[in-house]
């Protein structure tokens, strides 16, 4: 695992760099820092070591970041916590943005551009299942990406099982989230009531679930290749909006393309702009330019797209 972690490092050139490196106290955490620290010297890296303390589970919590402190402490690397307030609210998805907006604001403290992070294959696995009962498509598949700037998961082609079994070997101590086996939460649902079921159907299922993934994810690549070149005709890059610096849409060429090929330029344009870009609203904003030489559509309360002669575009009202 430390020899696959230092060829992770070769890969994306992370040498004589500041890193963070996101510790929550779990075993998946503890390992990636353990090993982080292994490298440090060979690397030329400054780590350092950055948590979150979500505040949901009183003194659990508060120990867990007493924890990670000790430990940072004991590897002589620097330490950077905040605590949220009692008043976000306690879902998957309040905990997650939090996450990130730290890791933001931490990013910018140190004036860092590389996060890592302890994702492992079973998150992976579990991730896509969610998003499969959930809805999604096909860019969906590739579910959580080894990289996406400044974000680093090292530890992602690894099952948990196989992180276990290193800190069991090499004496790592970790905490363990009492909330983890709270089935209320979807993503803990899927760990332990239906990832378990997937797996007497093949006991490589996490294996094979991630192959897929691995595939999805180089399709994706292609894809956006394909599509940066099919927007360089569809889009008028020299007329933008003011607003939200989208490039007006030249209709005629839009229309010129596949049905499925519109959906996608879709998707990417409102990216960052539609809340949700299901399938519904794609197929929405699609019928109306395909319908609309003259008109106007509401994205959001004051966020409007408007077709007009050949050109269609967003504005403000």
């Amino acid at each position: 695992m430390i020899k696959a972690a230092a060829e992770f490092l070769k890969k994306y050139n992370i040498e004589e760099k500041t890193v963070l490196a996101a510790v929550s106290g779990g075993v998946d955490s503890s390992v990636l820092l353990f090993i982080l620290n292994e490298l440090k010297e060979e690397f030329k890296l400054d780590i350092k070591v950055v948590h979150l303390n979500h505040n949901w589970r009183g003194r659990e919590s508060f120990d867990d970041m007493e924890f990670v402190k000790s430990f940072a402490k004991d590897l002589g690397l620097e330490f950077y916590f905040e605590t949220l307030e009692d008043d976000i609210k306690k879902t998957e998805l309040s905990a997650r943005e939090a996450r990130y907006e730290f890791f933001e604001r931490a990013l910018k403290k140190f004036d860092s551009n590389i996060c890592f992070l302890a994702h492992n294959k079973n998150d992976n696995v579990e991730t896509l299942l969610y998003r499969i009962i959930k809805g999604t498509g096909v860019l969906g598949l590739s579910s959580i990406p080894v990289v996406r700037k400044p974000f680093y998961r090292p530890l992602l082609n690894f099952s948990r099982e196989q992180i276990e079994n290193f800190a069991c070997e090499n004496q790592i101590e970790f905490r363990v989230d009492s909330s983890n086996d709270d089935t209320k939460y979807k993503r803990n649902f899927i760990r332990q009531k239906i990832l378990p079921e997937i797996l007497k159907i093949n006991d490589c299922a996490l294996d094979s679930i991630g192959s897929l993934i691995n595939i999805a994810a180089e399709h994706n690549e292609i894809m956006e290749d394909y599509l940066a070149i099919v927007e360089k005709e569809v889009f008028d890059l020299n007329c933008k909006d003011f607003t939200h610096n989208r490039p007006l849409i030249i209709r005629d060429k839009f229309l010129s393309l596949k049905p499925a090929l519109q959906r996608e330029i879709i998707s990417r344009y409102f990216k960052g702009l539609l809340k949700n870009r299901d399938n519904k609203n794609i197929l929405k904003i699609q019928n109306f330019i395909i319908e609309n030489e003259a008109s106007t559509l509401s994205i959001n309360k004051d966020t409007f797209l408007k077709s007009w002669k050949n050109g269609v575009f967003l504005y403000k009202k």
